[in-house]
This record gives C-alpha cells, sequence and structure tokens, in this order.
C-alpha cells in the first residue's frame, strides 16, 4: 500500500508541476502535423483523411493522428487540448511503468522483497524528470509518448507471457507472445516507428533476469527469431541491396554516417549527465547547434565518449549476476536509443529521445542500491530513512526544476529567451527570432538582426538560409530587390540540399505570388532556384530536399510562362519521388501544353493513387480534367 501512496502522491505532483506550460503555444511541426484538424472540426476534411493521410514517418503513425482528434473533439483545436492530452498519456505511461518496472525487480534477487516500492521511486523520479518537459508539453511529441505507452504494454506482456512459462502454461504464454505482443508492437509503430526496439527491450530483460530459466528454449528462440532476427536481417538486406531507402537523407545532412555514429557517442553521454543531473538552462529545442564529430579526437570528447560508453558497459556486464537490474537498466538505456541515435540521418540531438530510454537509466540508478551492504552502519539515519531523503530529495529538486521548464514552455518569448541566451549559433531559434519580430512586434529590424547572425556564424548552411530570408524580407518590407540580389544570395550554396533551405525557398516564392517582390520576378527567382540545383548536381535526386526544391522550381517556372522548363523540372521531382502533388502538377503542365496522351496516362495513374478522402488533392486532378475538356 505504501508504494502505491507514493505512486499516486507523484502523479498528483507531476499534474501540479505541469499545469502551468499547458497554455503555452504550438511550437515548430505542431502547424503542419495538427492544422488540418481545424479543417476536420469544420467540415472540411474527414477523418480518415486526417488520421491516414499524415506523412510523418514510414507509416504515418496513424493512431497518434487518431488521438490527437480525440483532444480536438474535446477541448478543440487548441494547444491545451493536445498538451492536456499529453500530460493524461504521461501519467499512463508512468502506471504501465510501475508494472513493468516492479515486474523487473521482483526478479532481482536482493531488491524483489522492496520491488514495489522501488519501482514506485524509479517512476516518481521519471515522472517528475525536467529532460521530459519537451516531450509532455510539445504536441506532436505523443507520438514519442504513444509508442513508449505501447512498448512498455508490450514488455508487460511478455514478462506476464515468460513468467507462464515458467509455470508451464503454453495455452496462456503462446498467445501473450505471439498475439498480443506484436499487436502492442504494430500499435506502437502506427503512433512512431521507434516502437521497433521492444523485441530488443525483451532481449534485455531475457538476459538480465531469465538467462538461468532455461526451460520451453524453442518457444523462446521462436519468439526472438521471429520478432528480433528476422525484422534485423530485413533490415540488413535493405542496407545491402538498397541502402538509398534508409540512407538517402544523408546527402541533405553536414555530416556522414560515420560522423553520426561517433557524435552519437557524445549525445548518449550528454543524456545520461542530464538525466543525473539536470541542467535545465541548456535543456530544450534549440539543439541543432550541437556541433558533429569529424573525428575520434574532433572533438577529443568523442574518444572519451566512446571508452566512457564501452566502460560502463563492461561493468555492467561484470554486474549481471551481483545487479542484474544494473545491467536491465543499463542495456535498456542503449537499446531503447537503437533507432534514433543509429544510422538513421536523422538530426543529432533532440532530448525528447529519452523518454523511454530514461527509464531504463533511472532504473539502473536504483538498481545499484542491491550492492549496498545489508547491515550498512549508520550513525543517524536508518538505511531506509537515509533512502527515503535522498529520494525525496531528488524528486523535489526534480518536481521544481519540472515546473520551472514549464513556466519557461507557457509562453514562446520566454522559450526562445532561453534558447537564443544558450544556443545563439541555432538556425531554429534564429529564425523563430526573426518571426516573433515580424509577428508579435512587427519590428523588421528584430529580424534583420537575427537574419544577421546567421550570416555571421561559422555554419556555411546557416549563412545561405540567412542571405536567402535576408531577401525575402527585403520584399516584405517594401525594399528594392534585383534579381542579382537573389543571385548574389544562393551563390554560396552548399554542394548538398537540405530541409533548411526549403522552408526559406518556398517563403520566397509564396510572398512573390501574393504581393510580387520589387524587381525580383518569378523568373529570377526560378533561375536562383536552378543555381542551386545545379550546386547539387552530384546529389541523389531521390533526397527530399533536391525533389522538393525541383517542385518550387516547377512551380515558379510555371508561373513565370517558363512551361517547358517547369515541365523539365516537375518531370525529374515526379521520376524521384512519385508524390502525388508533384504528380498533379506535371499532369497540369501535360494539359496546358497540349500533352493530351502524356496528360491522361499521367492522370490515371494519380485517379489510381489518390484516396477518395483527400479533398484538396481531388479538387487538383479535377483541374487538370477541366485543362483537357477545354483543348
Amino acid at each position: 500500500m505504501p508504494a502505491r501512496l507514493v505512486l499516486l502522491a507523484a502523479m498528483a505532483l507531476t499534474v501540479f508541476v505541469y499545469w502551468a506550460g499547458l497554455s503555452g503555444p504550438f511550437i515548430f511541426d505542431d502547424q503542419p502535423n495538427l492544422a488540418p484538424i481545424q479543417s476536420w472540426l469544420n467540415g472540411e476534411a474527414t477523418w480518415q483523411s486526417i488520421v491516414f493521410g499524415n506523412q510523418s514517418g514510414l507509416l504515418g503513425r496513424p493512431i497518434s493522428m487518431a488521438s490527437f482528434l480525440l483532444s480536438a473533439q474535446f477541448g478543440g483545436h487548441t494547444p491545451y487540448a493536445y498538451k492536456l492530452g499529453n500530460l493524461i498519456v504521461h501519467l499512463l505511461c508512468g502506471f504501465v511503468g510501475w508494472q513493468v518496472i516492479r515486474r523487473f525487480l521482483a526478479e532481482d534477487p536482493r531488491l524483489s522483497m522492496r520491488a514495489d516500492m522501488l519501482a514506485s521511486v524509479v517512476i516518481a523520479l521519471w515522472l517528475l524528470h525536467p529532460i521530459n518537459t519537451s516531450t509532455v508539453l510539445y504536441s506532436v511529441q505523443r507520438m514519442a509518448q504513444l509508442s513508449t505507452l505501447f512498448v512498455l504494454l508490450s514488455l508487460w506482456t511478455y514478462l506476464a507471457a515468460r513468467q507462464q512459462l515458467i509455470k508451464d502454461k503454453l495455452t496462456t504464454a503462446l498467445p501473450a507472445l505471439f498475439v498480443l505482443f506484436p499487436l502492442f508492437v504494430l500499435a506502437g509503430l502506427m503512433s512512431k516507428e521507434n516502437a521497433a526496439v521492444a523485441p530488443a527491450l525483451c532481449l534485455v530483460v531475457e538476459l538480465g533476469y531469465f538467462l538461468a530459466r532455461t526451460g520451453h528454449k524453442r518457444v523462446r528462440q521462436a519468439f526472438f527469431a521471429v520478432f528480433l532476427i528476422l525484422p534485423a536481417l530485413a533490415v540488413l538486406g535493405v542496407l545491402l541491396l538498397a541502402p538509398s531507402k534508409l540512407l538517402v537523407s544523408y546527402s541533405e545532412r553536414d555530416f556522414t554516417l560515420i560522423e553520426r555514429l561517433m557524435t552519437q557517442s557524445r549525445a548518449l553521454m550528454d543524456y545520461i549527465v542530464t538525466v543525473i543531473i539536470p541542467r535545465t538552462p541548456l535543456m530544450g529545442l534549440y539543439t541543432d547547434d550541437f556541433v558533429p564529430s569529424r573525428g575520434l579526437f574532433a572533438p577529443v570528447t568523442t574518444a572519451v565518449s566512446i571508452l566512457a560508453l564501452a566502460l560502463i558497459s563492461a561493468l555492467a556486464i561484470k554486474l549481471r549476476k551481483r545487479a542484474p537490474s544494473v545491467f536491465v537498466g543499463w542495456f535498456f538505456f542503449l537499446a531503447a536509443h537503437g533507432v534514433e541515435s543509429s544510422i538513421i540521418p536523422l538530426e543529432l540531438y533532440f532530448e525528447h529521445r529519452n523518454y523511454l530510454p530514461a527509464l531504463g537509466l533511472i532504473l539502473a540508478l536504483v538498481g545499484l542500491t542491491a550492492l549496498l551492504p545489508e547491515d550498512l552502519p549508520l550513525n543517524i539515519f536508518s538505511p531506509k530513512q537515509l533512502g527515503a531523503l535522498i529520494v525525496g530529495g531528488f524528486a523535489l529538486s526534480f518536481a521544481f526544476a519540472t515546473a520551472g521548464r514549464a513556466n519557461v514552455w507557457a509562453a514562446s518569448d520566454t522559450m526562445l529567451e532561453q534558447g537564443l541566451k544558450h544556443h545563439p549559433g541555432s538556425m531554429r531559434a534564429q529564425l523563430e527570432r526573426a518571426t516573433m519580430s515580424l509577428q508579435q512586434q512587427a519590428n523588421p529590424q528584430g529580424a534583420y538582426d537575427a537574419f544577421a547572425d546567421l550570416l555571421g556564424g561559422s555554419n556555411l548552411r546557416n549563412q545561405v538560409v540567412g542571405r536567402i530570408s535576408w531577401v525575402t524580407l527585403d520584399c516584405m518590407t517594401g525594399k528594392t530587390v534585383t534579381p542579382m540580389d537573389f543571385q548574389n544570395a544562393v551563390a554560396k550554396a552548399r554542394p548538398s540540399l537540405s530541409m533548411a533551405e526549403v522552408p526559406a525557398l518556398r517563403l520566397l516564392t509564396r510572398f512573390s505570388r501574393e504581393r510580387g517582390c520589387s524587381q525580383l520576378t518569378d523568373s529570377a527567382i526560378a533561375d536562383g532556384i536552378i543555381t542551386m540545383l545545379d550546386r547539387a548536381s552530384a546529389q541523389p535526386d531521390k533526397s527530399r530536399a533536391k525533389w522538393l526544391t525541383r517542385f518550387l522550381a516547377a512551380e515558379t517556372l510555371l508561373r513565370a510562362g517558363r512551361a517547358a522548363e517547369a515541365q523539365t523540372q516537375a518531370e525529374l521531382a515526379w521520376k524521384a519521388s512519385a508524390d502525388l502533388p508533384v504528380g498533379t502538377l506535371l499532369s497540369q503542365i501535360y494539359a496546358g501544353r497540349k500533352m493530351k496522351a502524356e496528360a491522361q496516362q499521367l492522370l490515371a495513374v494519380l485517379e489510381k493513387r489518390m484516396k477518395p478522402y483527400d479533398k484538396q488533392g481531388q479538387a487538383e486532378l479535377a483541374k487538370t480534367r477541366s485543362l483537357l475538356e477545354q483543348e
């Protein structure tokens, strides 16, 4: 009973410390992912288009999108509704996590007598930890939360089935292992793809707690063969036979695969330090200035981090029998990072990637108590009293830190102020500074100052984005802008395009289309975009940033009356991406150029692929049909 009271108290305190942050704004990719929900509320879009029309990840994350619809149904399309839903999911993760951790600790011979209480300690520290603020108060990170929830449910299922195997109850264990477990994993994958780590976490648990339980060997071998080895071989096969499917986005990054792997050693060590000693002023979203490792000693902390991770892993292996929870917790942390901190070409650092892994790290730290002697001599406090004081101190310090972060996250300006103070080299922070200067303060000088900081930094890609943004701002403020100004802006374009340049170019083309831009015509803008594409000639055409830039070039060329060139760019973008909006534009170009056969052939392909609930896409196809009928 005391253990459950501790858990309930931690949950209540969690609600209290997060409450101030629930009124915070939408941030970053909240709007692109959640804006269509307003159309659904207005009756302008179907629920199918929201649930199945999202482009995030490989699978579209339909369960996460369905949960956002549920939040909007009850609370409207407001940040508060989504963030409140996130807080509820956070508490659910805490409850399911408690069920999992208490079962872990029940298998630890030295800690089993206190399993429920120690599990409450682990979950209390996790619920209140400030590193989770950027997951709970970032609306779209419910995707990461739901993925974690289903991974925890799959672990709970595995643990229950494993106990049934020990008791020779195959009729109960087999359905749990081969039906319920994969259903939970699938639900996790439909929330966010990092749920793929669930089978690896089960292997960690098996090695840490059940290695001596040798019964039903074939069942266990079949489980890991189906859910771990076969998927791993499939990934390996893709890497060997079609590596571009997983690695093509490295062409958009300013680091290589090897550099990313080296950098992740530093990122992991930074996460570990942050979990143990939260440095709240340094935490936040503006971490795109995390410097990649260019070699083992560039910087030297790369080699130090790799060595530290290896030594801790060796120590955890050595302690497996004496302190199995240390082993399980440590390798849980590493395995849970197995998707986002591995070969996939994602950004280098995000603290919300620790939402699930931090649970393992806290378990490992609590598991160290198994190494303490049972008759620890203390003069003032008993071991139980001292433990309560230490845990209470950490919990309260975490609560204060999280409450402070929640207050920072309650407003855009406080988030940005802290980000600029500690991450002045962040492109994301400087662009947000420019946006806020224009939207909230109508202060173009503030935006110019932000772009000047990008131009003055050492990051060459930041400089290119800063120059393009400067030209756009000149257009917005009514200054004279010439074609040479834009050519000068793109003259130092990088030999590869990234997803940083795309929104900057998109904003310029949109402003030119809606209001015009002095002497900078659509034709001149298109020429500048083509200059950037020519500079990136060695970059694979299948790179998302490259074909999106071609798409922009095609749209701009078409508005400039250069239909033949627009067709060329659109054809290249369609061949590289098979993206429906690209195909739709190309079909309209064909129809407008009296290429009836090509237009009809492409239209037939698009009609087969276009979902009936995609109203915007169907409307664009109707334009193509209209052009063909006019012909």
